[in-house]
């Protein structure tokens, strides 16, 4: 697994961001953040933690915990001994079982990506990602720098990572749903997050969704708003 820092200051908040399968930065390098330092996590070909995640307890008073997508698995599976650490646990566009046919990425969906993924395909992925023509032309701007090898591998590692791992438990204590997710079905997000309390249902909100905010400190201030009702 590889970190990156997006902002780092003399904050003492500090996001740690699970991305999804696919990405880097790139991608995120136009969203800003005032009250949060933000640490990225990305590339899980290997899922071990690393070490600058291991110091954020000590060198930060608020660690927040936000996952995206395949993240949400990931992060789920690895920080279960550490949810009382965290100030807060979201998750985005993701579930705790990531691929299943009620509750996540059907398999055959899941597979076909694999068996098809090339240059071509990935950017078709891109353009559902991000909810058809206008948000794929912004992505264009800042496209993740990987290559489609890297990609590919990492995908058949988190396919076998999540049908060989069986999780009962869930971490998360906010969940934010977009409902014109094309990489999700909806209908698979409710139903893998019924029991969830906080949950946010956004509207006209694509996978890739974080368009939908100014800035980290937006989205923060949006689920605990959320939070409050509760």
């Amino acid at each position: 697994m590889k970190s990156e820092w997006l902002h780092k200051s003399a904050n003492e908040k500090c996001i740690l961001f699970m991305n999804g399968w696919g990405c880097d930065a790139n991608p995120f390098q136009s969203i800003n953040s005032k009250e949060y330092d933000v640490l990225m996590c990305f590339d899980y070909r290997d899922i071990l933690i690393p070490k600058q995640v291991e110091r954020l307890f000590e060198n930060y008073q608020e660690v927040h915990l936000v996952a995206w997508s395949l993240g949400v698995y990931v992060a789920n599976m690895l920080y279960h001994q550490w949810k009382d650490l965290f100030a807060s646990k979201i998750a985005i566009n993701g579930t705790l079982q990531a691929i299943d046919n009620l509750k996540g990425i059907p398999p055959a969906i899941f597979q076909g990506t694999i068996n098809g993924l090339n240059s071509r395909t990935i950017e078709k992925f891109w353009l559902r990602m991000c909810g058809g023509k206008n948000g794929f032309d912004r992505f264009k701007m800042q496209m993740p720098q990987r290559n489609i090898e890297d990609q590919k591998e990492e995908l058949i590692v988190l396919q076998e990572l999540v049908q060989n791992h069986f999780i009962d438990w869930n971490v998360y204590d906010s969940v934010l749903l977009g409902q014109n997710d094309l990489i999700f079905p909806f209908e698979n997000l409710e139903n893998a997050w019924r029991e969830q309390n906080n949950i946010i249902k956004m509207e006209n909100t694509p996978h890739f969704c974080f368009y939908s905010w100014n800035s980290w400190d937006d989205l923060m201030e949006e689920c605990k708003s959320a939070a409050s009702k509760y």
